[in-house]
């Protein structure tokens, strides 16, 4: 209790010698909620509770002190005001009995989603779990405390939008960062301004994870959406939800972002879809950019792009597109000048006069045209005559010349004087470069592996160097051996060497339920997570189906050692039960179930 003593209780920060805080107006004279937790209690003997900083369908969240590890943490608090609430002069929580399987399902996907979390610790742009326990007839969970502040406000203190170029460096780990947790079976669905923090080193942390029902509409619970970055399923419980559910609400922060305007509201778009495209509201936004936010943020879901690496790829390969620079020693095309084309005859009022004089018009041009075509025929075949008669000429003469004045003929400049345009052909300047000239080398950084192979690939000769990160985007490139901007042959097959980003090398294990064994493995090869299958018998989970994992789901597999995740897959029921289930009376065809649904 000494310790709380020195706390301020609304930012964790020791007092002054008056008791008064200097980071924060926070008073213990504020009233707090009596169906929350009240300031300065301790949980599990280690969090000293502070004020409340939210609260939904859900549960609360308080600011706490980890009297441990002595620093800041935040305790999320699981109580759904719809089924329960707080014993009057305690801190128990008391459940409605009419509402008990549903408050305990309901807590059971809480921690279920709470301990993926925690496995994550290596993920640095989510603000992780860190303690789960049980107490108060309830389920606590301690997750990190992040110093920073709400991009709402982030964006009201700079001028209300940002640059394309600023928002795709400080969004890619983010979405790398969201892949990974949507792998691993979690999707967010309230991703917001509200829910992204920036943080004092300048960098996004996702907060706010909560249970899928608390932002789905007809589930028991107060529902929690969030206008304008709420994708439109989640306004109904009989609709899908997955990865695109995620993709809509990024989409639509990037949108608020770039345009300064806030998205609408996705329940109206439901009824009355009049989005504005954001190269129309800010032309400084690149269409593309414009078109990819557009099909991510379709109202239908189906018609919307599925996951977010689909949606890095849209958004970043049409942004990096390779422009082939030719050098000095590039072909220029001989231009020809066009041959006006012959005035058409006007016609008058309409009528048989009229339409007779048209087509006079029309037999005297086509004669007139097939005269032109023939004189010009005539004349290139003189001129053609002239060309060679002088060119034999010019080899004559040229084979009585010593081979001292050919080759101080061939250094100089030639000019050839014809009828065309005159061209002045100039010898390639000295191979000074160790790759040759000819072209001049892109900057490939920032792009697809695929991307820079398909577009340039016949001119290097291509070898990757991979290498892992937790920030940088699986795939893409971080080096180029090659400089931008020096020069290069492409006859010459020079050795490219990029340096392509594999992802993490810790990757969670992806949720297998209701997956059959030739899916699993399909999101495993993915995911490039060595595995092996194990056929076991089972009661319960059908033929071909996956029962279960040596490692369990959202724990780490580490790529870059080559672990190998045993994957338990059902060959169906043992022979002592089917023994026993032979023995009982069959039910009708309508009561039976398919293998895929047992």
């Amino acid at each position: 209790m000494d310790t709380s003593s020195k706390l301020c209780m609304g930012c964790m920060n020791e007092l002054d010698e008056n008791g008064n805080c200097r980071f924060c107006s926070y008073s213990d004279d504020i009233p707090h909620l009596q169906s929350y937790l009240a300031p300065r209690t301790v949980l599990d003997d280690r969090y000293i509770v502070g004020k409340m900083l939210s609260y939904n369908g859900e549960g609360a969240s308080y600011i706490c002190y980890d009297m441990i590890r002595k620093s800041k943490a935040v305790v999320r608090e699981y109580m759904p005001d719809t089924l329960c609430e707080r014993e009057r002069g305690t801190q128990n929580i008391i459940v409605n009995p009419e509402c008990l399987a549903k408050f305990k399902t309901y807590m059971s996907e809480f921690t279920d989603m709470n301990k993926i979390l925690s496995r994550m610790k290596n993920l640095t742009h989510i603000s992780t779990a860190m303690d789960i326990f049980v107490q108060n007839n309830t389920t606590y969970v301690i997750l990190e405390y992040v110093e920073g502040v709400s991009l709402k406000k982030f964006l009201q203190t700079n001028t209300g939008y940002l640059t394309w170029n600023r928002v795709k460096k400080l969004f890619m780990p983010l979405f790398t960062t969201l892949s990974i947790i949507h792998n691993a079976g979690i999707i967010h669905r309230g991703i917001s301004p509200e829910n992204i923090i920036v943080t004092t080193e300048g960098e996004l942390k996702l907060t706010g994870f909560s249970i899928s029902s608390i932002r789905t509409s007809n589930t028991g619970l107060s529902p929690e959406f969030y206008s304008g970055y709420t994708a439109p399923e989640q306004y109904t419980s009989l609709a899908y939800q997955g990865p695109w559910t995620d993709v809509y609400a990024v989409a639509a922060v990037l949108y608020r972002i770039l345009t300064g305007c806030m998205p609408l509201d996705a329940n109206t778009r439901l009824t009355n879809d009049t989005l504005v495209p954001a190269s129309r509201i800010n032309p400084g936004i690149p269409v593309y950019v414009s078109n990819v936010l557009s099909h991510a943020m379709a109202v239908r879901g189906e018609d919307r792009i599925q996951t977010v690496n689909d949606f890095v790829t849209q958004l970043f390969d049409k942004h990096y597109q390779l422009e082939h620079q030719k050098g000095a020693t590039q072909t220029i095309p001989i231009q020809r000048p066009e041959r006006s084309q012959t005035t058409r005859q006007h016609t008058g009022s309409s009528g048989k006069h009229n339409s007779k004089q048209s087509k006079g018009s029309n037999t005297a041009s086509i004669i007139a045209a097939i005269i032109i075509v023939v004189v010009f025929l005539v004349l290139g075949g003189f001129m053609l005559s002239q060309l060679l008669s002088s060119a034999d000429k010019n080899q004559n003469s040229s084979k009585a010349k010593s081979y001292e004045d050919l080759s101080a003929y061939e250094n100089k400049e030639t000019t050839v004087t014809t009828t065309e345009p005159i061209i002045t052909l100039t010898t390639p300047a000295a191979d000074d470069s160790p790759y040759g000239t000819g072209s001049v080398m892109p900057n490939v950084v920032g792009m697809r592996y695929e991307t820079v192979v398909q577009q340039i690939g016949s001119e290097f000769t291509i070898r990757p160097e991979y290498y892992f990160s937790e920030i940088d985007f699986k795939g893409y490139i971080a080096e180029q051996s090659i400089p931008a901007d020096s020069d290069y042959d492409p006859d010459r097959k020079n050795e490219l060497v990029l340096k392509v980003c594999k992802g993490s090398e810790n990757v969670p294990v992806p949720s297998y339920s209701g997956k059959t064994a030739k899916q699993y493995t399909d999101l495993l090869e993915s995911l490039e997570i060595k595995y092996k299958t194990v056929e076991m018998w089972s009661d319960t989970v059908g033929i071909g189906y996956v029962i279960s994992t040596d490692i369990g789901v959202g724990y780490n597999v580490n790529i870059k050692n080559g672990e190998v995740l045993t994957v338990r897959v059902s060959k169906g029921k043992s022979m002592t039960t089917k023994a026993t289930e032979a023995t009982k009376p069959a039910l009708p065809a309508e009561q039976q179930q398919t293998p895929a649904e047992q």
